[in-house]
């Protein structure tokens, strides 16, 4: 199948305060050379000093919002991108791919996103989101609004989602690392592997990975990932390939070397200059597979530029699949597979239904710790007793009367 993002162009939007930091993040680097990078946001400093190309940065809401943010406000997020739709059309027409990043359970990204996702799908452009979920520390409404936006209003219609928790951080740092020295190495971190994952994405010329293999790898699967960098700037280093493994598996955002382990699939890409070999290509992608378990599903892509001479770059994307969402999407593929009338009656070559009896799961527990207290009565009936037992209601068992 054919790459949709070959030798096209290619856009990086950052949206909201950490979606235009991790833009501020590529200033110098020569390999966001080849990429068209957007900013948006409802706050005028965080379009401050990204000195990007007229019309590549949008202030949303400016005439209600005034440039002062939302305030956390994911409704007024959400109203100042929707009254920027025609603009959004504007900066994002001719994109072939979009690589949505920004940090959700603020007002503008959390707010933005479906907006985003919106005008993206309007335009047929195939879009991924690489979004960050807020610290603990942060509190806990945060946290839920990030993770109510990625189930409402992301996993559903967007073509991938990886969501990265920040508190992976604080599996590696030491507990007296600063706290800006900390929001400083995620947003670093972050940049680095946008740019490998556009690199990824992109048909390479040593590896190239497909973004349809990527997109079904993660269509509307909630999961996790982490993320590893590690970056040697000088050819001259001896065993760079090492050299820069040893750094992938102590980076801040990869929450230690046992999540490559732990994956259900792993996104591996490798950056270099032209005088990066096919051999030691090979090598790179041979020493990180070690760490990779047996069955999980890789994506590789590997590529050279001029941009990139005298360094190299490896970067993992481990991801998990959330339990619950990978069990309903197996039940409902097994029951796809399954003929509408032999769905009721299929399997049972004495006779017996196969259906799952439901009464045992309607039996009432005891009330453990509560067993000796008052009960609570109301017009002659213990409430404690669910509804179904004090009624004598009759419960379907669930076995087959009759075909």
């Amino acid at each position: 199948m054919e790459n949709p993002v070959e030798n096209k162009m290619v856009t990086v939007l950052g949206i909201g305060g950490a979606g235009c930091r991790v833009l501020r993040g590529f200033v110098g680097s020569p390999a966001a050379a080849s990429l068209r990078l957007l900013a948006v946001d409802t706050d005028r400093r965080g379009l401050e000093g990204l000195n990007l190309p007229e019309g590549s940065m949008l202030l949303a809401g400016a005439r209600w919002r005034g440039g002062r943010g939302c305030g956390g406000n994911v409704l007024d997020g959400q109203r100042a991108l929707a009254h920027e739709r025609a603009a959004l059309e504007r900066m994002l027409a001719g994109t072939s791919m979009l690589l949505v990043v920004g940090g959700l359970g603020g007002g503008t990204a959390s707010g933005g996103v479906s907006v985003v996702l919106s005008v993206a799908r309007k335009l047929e452009i195939p879009t991924l989101f690489l979004v960050t979920l807020p610290f603990t520390l942060e509190g806990h409404s945060k946290r839920k609004t990030a993770e109510e936006t990625v189930k409402n209003e992301l996993l559903g219609l967007a073509d991938a989602v990886l969501c990265l928790p920040n508190d992976l951080l604080f599996s590696i740092l030491d507990s007296t690392t600063p706290l800006s020295e900390a929001f400083r190495l995620a947003d670093r971190e972050f940049s680095r592997t946008v740019l490998a994952l556009t690199a990824v994405l992109r048909h390479g010329n040593l590896l190239a990975a497909d973004f349809n293999n990527f997109v079904a790898l993660l269509k509307r699967k909630k999961s996790y990932c982490s993320i590893g960098v590690g970056l040697v700037e000088s050819a001259e280093v001896n065993g760079r390939i090492e050299a820069a493994m040893e750094q992938l598996l102590h980076s801040p955002l990869l929450g230690g070397a046992d999540k490559l382990g732990e994956a259900d699939a792993v996104v591996f890409s490798l950056l270099g200059g032209p005088e990066l070999s096919i051999g030691e290509t090979k090598a790179a992608l041979e020493l990180a597979g070690r760490y990779v378990k047996p069955g999980a599903e890789l994506i590789i892509g590997a590529s050279t530029g001029e941009e990139w001479s005298g360094m190299l770059q490896l970067t993992a994307v481990t991801i998990r699949f959330d339990a619950e969402t990978v069990t309903v999407e197996a039940m409902r593929k097994e029951t796809s597979r399954m003929p509408r009338r032999g769905r009721a009656a299929a399997g049972a070559a004495d006779g017996a239904s196969t259906q799952l009896e439901l009464f045992p799961l309607l039996e009432p527990l005891s009330k453990g710790i509560m067993e000796k207290t008052m009960p609570v009565l109301w017009n002659g009936e213990d409430l404690d007793i669910p509804t179904f037992k004090r009624r004598n209601a009759a419960v379907d068992n669930g076995k087959l009367v009759g075909e």
